[in-house]
């Protein structure tokens, strides 16, 4: 759809690389500690600053009384057809667990499951730009109700690692893709990593390992030094002690530059992980 990717888009890329003071300023301001509320600012500025589309709302609580019934993460404006959307927007990081009925999908909390959000992203985020309620809120804000729904939610799957590293052997520089069999839904191109738990990470094999803070859980990671073997073998050690899981990035030097670049997404969690599943921790390959 070339409303969505405007003749200019590269141009003004460009432009806010080279001139800096010319970029919006969400491009410079200080990222939110919570990485979902700083992907919706992203997603502001890549809908409103380079695809050009109005920003109409962002946010809207529909309530009645005292009785809230959510809300609409933004209602904007398609310059293309001049209709009013409704968008909802998530990204998500979710872990393979092989059960009796098949994978289960479980995010670092592993009450967050990928089957409940997919559901209630369809039946209730989505539905509720629908209720009287809703079109009742955007009118008191001079906005028309919705003419399209639209839902976004990009991310990584983690599959285990014994089973990842047998179908993407590490031997190049280039990011690793998982090429098994998926469930329809989910795009055979979709960004992939893998995850083990800390008791089984050698410090030999996380030597080249950098763990990763939010907000840098979005886009590839990549530094001018090599990687900190101790920092690296310290933060997946915390893992176990600490109970709570860590994202990692395994760098590789690039043979044209000089910097060392991320070539692999590890999630490390600790053997109480999934807290919600068998003990048993069977894998794909079992």
């Amino acid at each position: 759809m070339q409303s969505w990717r405007p003749s200019n888009l590269t141009s003004k890329l460009l432009r806010w690389q080279s001139q800096p003071e010319a970029a919006p300023a969400w491009l410079h301001a200080r990222a939110h500690y919570r990485l979902g509320i700083y992907f919706e600012d992203l997603y502001a500025g890549l809908i409103s600053d380079l695809l050009g589309w109005q920003l109409l709302a962002r946010n809207v609580a529909v309530r009645q009384k005292s009785h809230t019934f959510g809300e609409l993460d933004f209602v904007v404006q398609n310059p293309s057809t001049g209709l009013v959307e409704h968008h909802e927007i998530a990204v998500k990081f979710y872990l393979a667990v092989k059960t009796a009925e098949g994978l289960s999908w479980h995010g670092p909390n592993p009450a967050d499951r990928l089957d409940i959000k997919v559901n209630r992203l369809l039946t209730h985020q989505l539905t509720l730009s629908d209720r009287p309620e809703t079109i009742a809120t955007l009118r008191q804000l001079g906005i028309a109700a919705p003419a399209t729904k639209r839902a976004f939610m990009p991310g990584y799957l983690f599959y285990p690692r014994r089973d990842y590293l047998q179908s993407n052997p590490p031997i190049s520089a280039m990011p690793l893709r998982f090429t098994l069999p998926l469930g329809a839904g989910i795009d055979s191109d979709h960004l992939s990593g893998s995850w083990s738990y800390a008791n089984e990470i050698s410090e030999t094999e996380c030597q080249h390992w950098v763990p990763l803070n939010k907000p840098h859980w979005l886009g590839d990671w990549q530094q001018e030094t090599e990687a900190d073997p101790a920092l690296a073998a310290d933060s997946v050690q915390a893992v176990e002690m600490t109970g709570k899981p860590r994202l990692f990035a395994r760098l590789a030097r690039q043979p044209d530059s000089a910097m060392w670049t991320e070539v692999e997404r590890i999630f490390v969690v600790p053997s109480s992980w999934p807290e919600t599943q068998d003990s048993s921790r069977t894998t794909l390959s079992t």
